[in-house]
């Protein structure tokens, strides 16, 4: 193992001095799980996180654990950060990104399924704004979002109402197909008032599952349910989610107004992969502004958040994914980082890696093989992130402390 060694020194008490390192010119001279630093030409851990590092150290910039500096802002004054992790003094420069031998994956945005699966019971008639009612302000949100991509083939759209008389628990049924400018098609569907009696939540999403708009495995799939109300046909919303999801279609949750279920939705949330980096998980709509906002920063995740590699990388556990120069973990659970998906060869971005590049205009997201190449990462011009992500001082992201425990239930 090719690692930095430390001598000891017998006197008054143990004292440690670093002996001089074998030094290393690629990543095959270092032991497995290690990478070569050059120029310093030192073998050290590779790392995601600091989690993957002992006690003391910190996962740097550059993908490998350090227990000094990983930029040299971590410095004092007059001190640059070296590429082995360690604070110099004189003169020296940062010698910024060092290449450890990675390939860049070339990717395109993939283009979206958006199914709209709209709450069409009798309590969205509730006046709640100047007037006007819930489903007022609903069905003209679904016109202006949809309208507003008529002639953009990357999102198509797709309407479903539930909830429908003369049937308490009505599911619904598809009223317009998933296709391409058609919001027109939807406009017209949507009809004047809501006329429903129950609010069948989990028959709606079974609905939609079986209805085959939402089965192209060229294309990226998403559900987006709104609602004003709870589950009250004895259905189960967070399971039909969460087959969904295991099918490769994830899921919107919009709640709308003060009547909703909170846990569910948050539930719902996490278990279709689209959980947000905010309290709540979900999408909290209060008023026509807040409602025009949430299916506007869902239309950008959907279009945002999924890319197609133009080359299936050989092994998919050497891939590496940077957000505007900030590697996130790869997440097989889908909630908070990256995964990629065979089918399809697609990697999608989960959680506040898919919220940043949804909110923060230009930014660069890169897909790299071999190593956590930060020579081979792009960053955005910048923009403003969503007050719920933590921007965390070495230039990282977290998830906001007051989450909260996301509560288990059907």
């Amino acid at each position: 193992m090719r690692a930095l060694l430390l001598c000891l020194t017998v006197g008054v008490g143990l004292l440690l001095t670093a002996c001089t390192p074998p030094r290393c010119t690629a990543d095959t001279q270092c032991a497995s799980g290690q990478v070569c630093v050059l120029p310093s030409g030192i073998c050290l851990t590779a790392c995601q996180s600091a989690a993957q590092c002992q006690a003391g150290q910190q996962c740097s910039a550059r993908g490998v654990c350090v227990s000094g500096c990983s930029v040299s802002a971590d410095c004092g004054p007059g001190q640059t950060c070296a590429p082995d992790g360690t604070c110099t003094s004189g003169g020296a420069v940062d010698a910024g990104p060092v290449s450890c031998g990675g390939q860049k994956f070339e990717s395109t945005a993939t283009e979206a399924n958006i199914l709209i699966v709209l709450d069409h019971s009798c309590s969205m008639q509730e006046v709640i704004s100047a007037s006007r009612s819930k489903w007022d302000i609903a069905t003209a949100a679904v016109r202006t979002v949809t309208a507003q991509h008529a002639t953009n083939d990357k999102l198509r759209f797709g309407l479903q109402l539930f909830s429908l008389p003369p049937n308490q628990c009505n599911p619904g049924q598809v009223d317009v197909p998933v296709a391409p400018a058609n919001a027109t098609a939807i406009s017209n569907a949507l009809p004047p008032a809501a006329l429903g009696n129950s609010t069948p939540i989990g028959g709606a999403l079974h609905v939609a599952a079986a209805s085959g708009q939402l089965t192209d495995v060229t294309r990226a799939n998403y559900v987006l349910l709104l609602t004003d109300g709870i589950e009250n046909c004895n259905g189960a919303p967070v399971a039909e989610v969460e087959g969904l999801f295991n099918r490769g279609v994830r899921t919107y949750s919009v709640g709308f107004g003060s009547d909703v279920d909170v846990n569910r939705l948050t539930q719902m949330a996490v278990k279709g992969g689209t959980a947000r980096a905010t309290t709540p998980r979900y999408f909290q709509a209060d008023d026509p502004t807040d409602l025009a906002a949430a299916l506007n920063a869902i239309a950008s995740g959907a279009a945002s958040c999924d890319f197609t590699l133009t080359t299936v990388p050989p092994n998919p556990a050497s891939l590496y994914v940077a957000v505007d120069g900030q590697f996130f973990p790869r997440d097989p659970s889908r909630v908070a980082g990256w995964d990629y998906q065979a089918n399809g060869n697609r990697v999608t971005l989960y959680g506040p890696a898919c919220d940043i590049v949804s909110q923060r205009p230009g930014a660069k997201v890169s897909i790299i093989y071999g190593c956590p190449d930060d020579s081979l990462t792009e960053r955005g011009p910048g923009g403003t992130l969503d007050a719920g992500i933590i921007e965390t001082s070495d230039g990282g992201f977290a998830w906001p402390a007051d989450g909260g425990a996301i509560p288990e239930i059907n």
